[in-house]
């Protein structure tokens, strides 16, 4: 029973680090929701993210995305409101 609980987290724990816990689009959705659209599609918005970064200037994009993803990392809708909104203004949702 050790050992099977022990696998079990091991392969949890690698794919957590494999894929990632969450991309820029996907932080920058779910605080969307959060904060101003209790209906938004989370899916969807992140996919109209990462279209919008290959249909452009792919590094500036990427990197804008980042900056906005960064900026709202462990902040409530009240800071993000105050310290985000040059980040994040021309990504779309």
């Amino acid at each position: 029973m050790k050992i099977r609980t022990l696998t079990l987290t091991t392969v949890l724990a690698l794919g957590a680090l494999v894929t990632g816990c969450s991309n820029d689009a996907d932080s920058i959705c779910d605080k969307h929701k959060e904060c101003f659209n209790d209906n938004l599609d989370t899916g969807a918005c992140a996919e109209g993210i990462d279209e919008w970064i290959e249909d452009g200037d792919k590094e500036e994009r990427e990197d804008r995305v980042a900056e906005c993803s960064r900026c709202i990392d462990d902040r409530t809708c009240a800071q993000v409101l105050e310290s985000c909104i040059d980040d994040c203004f021309d990504i779309p949702r």
